[in-house]
């Protein structure tokens, strides 16, 4: 079933589904990798230098994923363009976001120079640093990319976005081996420094590939992508319908930002277990990234040939196929835990960190599986343009259920990482409820009202 003629098809089963979402799941594969690929290869390299750049990576992602999240309704509008088969109007609704993009380097440069000191935990300078200064400094370029992917994913050819990121990640490894170990013998370029130069290199590869394929003459001709002028009244209206989703993400993260200092400051034993968990569970979710971008730009393309009725079944799939892959996982995470843990712990550790790893990584089984279901949901009620929403339950519940009581429990010196998480799963099971019951009420379909104008 090719997913340009999904309004010929009666029904659209699971298989359905897998099929259109397996090239984003690839690229979020490939996504994930290039963000645990820096932990991996610093675990080789020393423990502090793991530990700080995964300090410092909490707070990038707050200035990457909230950019993300405004940039995100991109995709949306496109794909609904596309659904309606007005696809001239593609083009400008991507650029507007890319000069939202740009714009963005105002805010990160200034925080990469002045912020690090307050971000990275002071036990962890050394390793996080220069590495959050970096990444900070850089992070407008991962909004591009990512603008310029939700047009290829949301106009149905998500390979090129797939290959894209499969080369960058060759890339990334490529250049993080050369430096994070000074094989050129360069010197100041080692442990984090050097994995952040990698990442950096690896995003500005993706960009370079994304771009000359957004640029080839069909493209132009057909969407548009030549018409990059900078138009205010579209640009206000696309981030009235996203910027409360950015700010919500900032709050999220931030949220994560604190427990990471509470958990390092309580002990580095802890800094270490929390290191590992949520590099493991950002590395895990990639199935269920890829499933969201994919639900986004379905459900978008099917409102817009006015098929709302055949959302349910796309949700049904997607909701199916991450059930499937967290049986898969929960395998490795119960009865086979040290080839995970094997993988980040380079040193000898005591019986009981083992042990508080193996706890810890089935409490990041049961975060992933009600984390999973509530980002399938979030995909088609922001399909429906409602980013708004989502993100805003994200942060709330995160902050509520998760960092009052931390912190609550850190001031009377009873906090660990198997309480934090405890947290964590409750959390977002609520969070996956209350989305549902969003998605079932039908309030989520915001966008059509903009996709009619001009």
């Amino acid at each position: 079933m090719a997913i340009v003629q999904i309004n010929h098809v009666k029904n659209i089963g699971i298989f359905d589904v897998l099929r259109v979402s397996t090239p984003m799941i690839i690229s979020s594969f490939s996504t994930s990798l290039m963000l645990i690929l820096d932990q991996l290869i610093l675990a080789h390299y020393s423990i502090d230098a793991m530990t700080g750049a995964s300090a410092a990576s909490v707070w990038c992602m707050m200035m990457q994923f909230s950019s993300i999240s405004v940039t995100m309704i991109a995709g949306t509008i496109v794909g609904n363009y596309n659904g309606a088969g007005r696809y001239e109007l593609c083009g400008v609704s991507v650029w507007q976001m890319i000069w939202f993009s740009v714009a963005i380097f105002a805010v990160s440069i200034p925080v990469a120079i002045f912020g690090g000191e307050y971000c990275v935990p002071k036990t962890l300078h050394e390793g996080g640093l220069m590495y959050f200064k970096l990444i900070m400094m850089c992070s407008p370029l991962v909004v591009i990319s990512y603008t310029i992917s939700a047009f290829f994913v949301s106009t149905w050819m998500g390979n090129i976005v797939t290959t894209s990121i499969l080369i960058a990640n060759v890339v990334n490894f490529v250049v993080d081996i050369l430096l994070v170990f000074d094989h050129l013998g360069i010197g100041c370029c080692t442990g984090s420094t050097g994995a952040a130069i990698g990442t950096i290199t690896a995003w500005l590869t993706n960009i370079t590939i994304l771009s000359f394929h957004f640029f080839k003459r069909e493209i132009r001709i057909k969407y548009g992508t030549q018409n990059f002028r900078l138009q205010l009244t579209k640009l206000r209206e696309y981030l009235k319908l996203g910027a409360t989703a950015g700010i919500g993400h900032i709050i999220e993260m931030s949220a994560w930002g604190v427990l990471y200092h509470l958990l390092a400051n309580t002990n580095k034993e802890m800094a270490v277990i929390q290191s590992v968990a949520v590099s493991v569970s950002i590395f895990s979710s990639f199935v269920v990234a890829g499933l969201e971008k994919s639900i986004l730009a379905m459900t978008a393309n099917l409102l817009g040939k006015k098929l709302q009725s055949k959302v349910n079944q796309v949700l049904r799939g997607g909701v199916c196929i991450h059930i499937t892959y967290v049986s898969i996982i929960a395998v490795i995470f119960v009865f086979a835990p040290n080839v995970v843990i094997d993988s980040f712990i380079r040193f000898d550790v005591s019986a009981d960190m083992l042990q508080n790893i193996k706890l810890i990584l089935r409490f990041v089984l049961v975060y992933l599986l009600f984390d999973g279901i509530s980002w399938v949901v979030a995909g088609a009620i922001e399909g429906g343009g409602d980013i708004n929403f989502t993100m805003l339950s994200f942060a709330t519940c995160i902050w509520t259920f998760v960092t009052i009581p931390s912190i609550v429990l850190y001031n009377l010196g009873i906090l660990d990482t198997a309480k934090a998480w405890t947290f964590l799963d409750m959390a977002v099971a609520v969070i996956a409820l209350i989305l549902y019951r969003r998605y079932r009420s039908g309030k989520w379909i915001r966008v059509s009202g903009i996709c009619t104008k001009d």
